[in-house]
C-alpha cells in the first residue's frame, strides 16, 4: 500500500514505485503539508469546470415577431438614420467598433419588439487587416418613433463576436448559428446587401 500525504493504506498499490518516484512523492508531501485538502479541492474544481460546455441555440422568432419569411412587399430598406443608429449599437460587441463596415439588407416593415436581422459586416482582425464582408445575425428593435435604432450582434460568420483573435472550433459554431438564424428570419439571399 502507498503511504502518501497521510492517506496510509487507503490507496492500493499495483506497481512498485521506483526510489526516484518515492523521493519525489515524499518531497511533494513535505511541501504540501496541511494544504493537501485545499489542493485536492482546487484540483477537483478545475477538473470539473473543464467539463462545462457552453452551447448556443439559434434564436427563435418571438410571438410578436413578423413571419419568419415575410413576403418581399413587407420588407423595406433601412433609412440612413436607422443605418447610423444601428451601426453605433451593433458595433458595441466588436473589438474595433470604429473600423466596422456594414452592407445592409431590407428589414421587416411591420412587427413590434425585437426582431432578427441579418446583413454583412467587415471587421478587422488582430493584425489590423480587414477580414472581408461576413454575414451577421443581430436582434434589433424599434424606438418610440417606430424606426429601428438599437440592436446587438449575436453571431458573425466564422468570427467569434467577442473577438478572441484565434480561429477555434467556436468559429464553426458561429457560422452555423449565423446561417440558421438568418434562414429562420427569412434572410437567405445576401446579394442585395448595400
Amino acid at each position: 500500500m502507498i503511504n502518501c500525504c497521510g492517506l496510509g493504506d487507503l490507496i492500493p498499490r499495483r506497481v512498485p514505485w521506483s526510489p526516484e518516484l518515492q523521493a519525489r512523492m515524499s518531497l511533494l508531501a513535505e511541501r504540501v503539508g496541511d494544504n493537501w485538502r485545499a489542493i485536492s479541492l482546487l484540483s477537483a474544481t478545475m477538473a470539473l469546470s473543464a467539463c462545462t460546455i457552453t452551447t448556443q441555440a439559434p434564436i427563435p422568432p418571438t410571438a410578436t415577431s413578423p413571419t419568419v419569411t415575410p413576403p418581399l412587399d413587407e420588407m423595406r430598406p433601412l433609412t440612413p438614420t436607422e443605418k447610423a443608429a444601428l451601426a453605433k449599437t451593433l458595433t458595441q460587441t466588436l473589438k474595433d467598433a470604429n473600423a466596422a463596415q456594414f452592407k445592409w439588407l431590407p428589414v421587416a416593415a411591420s412587427g413590434s419588439g425585437p426582431i432578427g436581422y441579418c446583413g454583412l459586416v467587415n471587421v478587422k482582425n488582430s493584425s489590423g487587416g480587414y477580414v472581408g464582408f461576413r454575414r451577421f445575425f443581430a436582434m434589433i428593435s424599434k424606438g418610440p418613433k417606430g424606426d429601428y435604432i438599437e440592436g446587438r450582434i449575436e453571431h458573425i460568420e466564422s468570427i467569434p463576436v467577442t473577438s478572441r483573435g484565434n480561429s477555434t472550433e467556436d468559429d464553426a459554431v458561429e457560422t452555423g448559428l449565423t446561417e440558421d438564424n438568418c434562414k429562420e428570419w427569412g434572410y437567405v439571399d445576401f446579394n442585395g446587401a448595400i
